[in-house]
């Protein structure tokens, strides 16, 4: 199948090549007229049909494009199995579907004992991640469990300290003060006892032996006072501070027992949780594991997204790429991943994409009317509306590198007769640039030029002179004239032979006249007029043919009127009048 514009430049072409053969067969028969006429002495002039009186008219100025009709919207719709598959079933090609209908069934045997293996998986996975949690749980009570314990044994050693500063060790010190003075009271009284006692002995009321004893009860005295005091004097240098540096101790070992239990707490705490992020990844890969291969069965059913005409892959790449052969789908073949497998076009919304030259691409606009015939379906020409313009221009390939033509999409209005379109049926497209009201035109075979000159062959007395003329907008078939030609006044339609033509120049007087008739206009292009220039001059002429060859006579498209649903200006086309004899 030959791409849109490959086809389209054939097609212009293939008309050329007609008109040109038409436009020679017209010159050879009026040349053969007019050797037979000669020849009998007969000279009845030009036939009727070659004769145009100039008249007002209003016409479009189209553009003519040829391209393929496109859906507007279409789904293509490919495998999206990751693995080769077989077909098992398949709709028919060129079935109009609903949404929601199965349009293809894959093989998906594999896959479906698959999917049961991995739930088992993910119940396993399940039952692991359950115990890891309970563990990690088990883990937070013990760690709090560990750290009160830390926490009470600290209290306790304070308190501990707390209950010896303020208890045991004020008790003590209070017995070895007590005892200190029970026994310098002691030694007070047995020391003035000896005395009393050695009074007695000297003056021989009280025997040598009861002497001794008191006197021995008094050194008993004073050993027991200097124990006393030596007791104090130990308590104070030794025992109580080092009864203070072993609470104290106890106190600080509590606490370092508190540091230890909290980051062996912590340690096993991330042990159980870095346990249960094991467990709870490794159940969410064998969950997504699960939700893909459900999918994966889930697509092995592909079901139409919505309303459309069911076009293979296979011939829609044979479309798109040429080729032949009819390799299409069928029960029973292999599809790869990603393949494309149906497209569907929704037939309900088409378009027409046709591609026009970079010349005249700037005069497109979004919205301009077009009237759209489709090879398929001759003798019913379809409205529509420029949809887009494409962005950047297509090259012509190898056949014409130079060539850069902009694709542009036409949408169709709603009718009864869509219901027979289709997808890549060819189409030509006639997109209205503008329009030309009530003006002077005659057909644009009439016009000729020489250099930047343009001119009409007018008739004088039954022979033709060249009358200079200021062109204005034209359209395939029609030109319109600013200035030179007056309403009703005859022009000739085709080159005419030299013994018809009164003078090969023009007068100076003559192109004056004009100039004064019509200045040169401002240059202000845009859609609907001559890009450059409103006579025409800086843009490619349309169909004007040189001097020195004869164009065919023409039908002549002379009014337009608007269609009645979006406002496209429709041709009337009738023949050209008949000269007065």
């Amino acid at each position: 199948m030959q791409s849109p514009n490959k086809s389209g430049r054939n097609h212009r072409l293939g008309a050329a090549f007609v008109k040109l053969a038409v436009g020679l067969a017209v010159v050879v028969g009026l040349v053969i007229l007019a050797v037979a006429m000669g020849g009998r002495g007969e000279s009845k002039g030009p036939a009727a049909a070659e004769i145009f009186p100039v008249v007002r008219s209003t016409f479009n100025i189209a553009a003519v494009a040829n391209g393929e009709l496109q859906a507007r919207n279409q789904v293509e719709i490919r495998s999206k199995l990751e693995k080769q598959t077989s077909i098992v079933e398949l709709v028919d090609e060129g079935a109009r579907v609903k949404k929601g209908d199965v349009l293809i069934k894959l093989n998906v045997e594999e896959l479906e004992n698959q999917l049961q293996e991995e739930i088992a998986r993910v119940e396993a996975a399940k039952s692991d991640m359950v115990v890891a949690q309970n563990n990690y749980e088990i883990q937070l009570k013990q760690n709090e469990s560990e750290l009160r314990k830390a926490n009470l044994a600290v209290d306790l050693n304070r308190i501990e300290y707390e209950k010896w500063l303020h208890g045991d060790d004020v008790k003590r010190r209070q017995e070895i003060d007590l005892k200190i003075q029970r026994t310098i009271r002691e030694e007070e009284r047995l020391r003035e006892k000896a005395e009393r006692s050695r009074t007695l002995h000297e003056r021989g009321f009280l025997s040598t032996d009861s002497l001794k004893q008191d006197e021995t009860s008094h050194i008993e005295a004073l050993a027991n006072m200097e124990t006393a005091q030596l007791e104090r004097q130990v308590y104070e240098e030794y025992d109580r501070p080092k009864m203070i540096k072993q609470l104290t101790s106890d106190i600080q070992e509590a606490e370092a027992e508190v540091d230890r239990v909290v980051q062996s707490n912590s340690s096993n705490l991330a042990s159980k949780e870095a346990d249960l992020n094991n467990k709870r990844q490794q159940l969410k890969i064998r969950e997504e594991r699960h939700a893909k291969l459900k999918d994966q069965v889930a697509a092995g059913v592909v079901i139409a997204p919505n309303d459309g005409l069911v076009v293979y892959g296979t011939t829609l790449e044979r479309s798109r790429w040429g080729g032949g052969g009819d390799d299409g789908l069928k029960i029973g073949q292999n599809v790869h991943s990603n393949q494309l497998l149906i497209a569907l076009p929704d037939v309900r919304e088409m378009v027409a994409s046709v591609r026009v030259h970079e010349t005249i691409a700037g005069r497109i606009r979004p919205g301009q009317p077009a009237t759209v015939t489709v090879d398929a379906v001759p003798g019913r020409p379809f409205s529509g509306q420029v949809l887009s313009i494409g962005v950047l221009a297509e090259s012509g390939g190898w056949r014409d590198p130079n060539l850069r033509e902009y694709t542009v999409k036409i949408a169709l209005d709603d009718t009864d007769a869509k219901s027979l379109l289709k997808p890549a049926m060819r189409c030509e497209a006639q997109i209205v640039l503008g329009a030309v009201d009530d003006a002077l035109a005659v057909p644009i075979q009439a016009v000729f030029n020489e250099g930047a000159t343009r001119f009409v062959y007018t008739s004088t007395g039954g022979r033709y002179e060249k009358t200079p003329v200021k062109v204005g907008r034209r359209s395939d078939t029609l030109v319109e004239i600013r200035a030179g030609l007056k309403e009703g006044q005859k022009v000739l339609l085709r080159q005419p032979t030299p013994g018809e033509v009164l003078s090969n120049e023009i007068s100076k007087d003559a192109l004056a006249a004009l100039e004064a008739a019509a200045p040169e206009p401002a240059r202000t292009g845009g859609p609907g007029g001559a890009p450059g220039g409103a006579d025409g001059q800086r843009q490619r002429p349309q169909q004007v043919k040189p001097a020195g060859e004869t164009p065919a006579p023409q039908a002549v498209p002379t009014s337009t009127t608007p269609a009645a649903e979006n406002g496209a200006a429709t041709t009337t086309t009738v023949a050209a009048p008949t000269a007065n004899k």
